[in-house]
């Protein structure tokens, strides 16, 4: 079945930032989600609640994109970046806990289950509610609102 994918403004804002070598590997796994949906990412966090909703897929070196499903036939890129654990400024992940409202990582042990879930091997599926504060967060992150309001205001 064929995935809408979208992404969120720190998401555009990020790609749009790809080295060349970066920004093919992303091309390539934005085609294989849009055919595959779920079976085109790596796994799911590990985590109460939100996070285990979310899935990963690692790209060139430590370049990983996080996505999550609304349904089947929608999905949201929420994050693409470095996994850098020295610089939480870069680091996905530390973007990621910013945008699920943690102030540290979950200490649960690190599990890598796949992606697609269950017999029918579907994606798992964030409410909407969640999923539309998450691209907020994601565009107040971003600072798209920032500069909305700055042209607003020359107007």
């Amino acid at each position: 079945m064929p995935v809408a994918a979208s992404l969120t403004p720190r998401a555009q804002q990020q790609v749009s930032n790809l080295c060349t070598r970066d920004r093919g590997a992303y091309d390539q796994f934005l085609t294989a989600l849009r055919a595959r949906g779920c079976e085109a990412l790596g796994y799911r966090l590990a985590g109460e609640g939100l996070l285990e909703r979310l899935c990963v897929v690692h790209l060139v070196a430590r370049l990983r994109v996080v996505v999550a499903f609304e349904s089947a036939a929608a999905a949201t890129i929420l994050l693409v970046g470095p996994h850098v654990d020295d610089d939480p400024f870069l680091d996905v992940y530390s973007q990621l806990y910013a945008l699920a409202g943690l102030d540290s990582p979950p200490t649960t042990q690190r599990r890598k289950p796949e992606c697609c879930e269950g017999e029918d091997r579907s994606p798992p599926i964030l409410n909407i509610e969640t999923l539309d504060d998450l691209v907020r967060r994601a565009r107040e992150l971003s600072g798209a609102d920032r500069r909305r309001a700055q042209r607003a205001g020359r107007r």
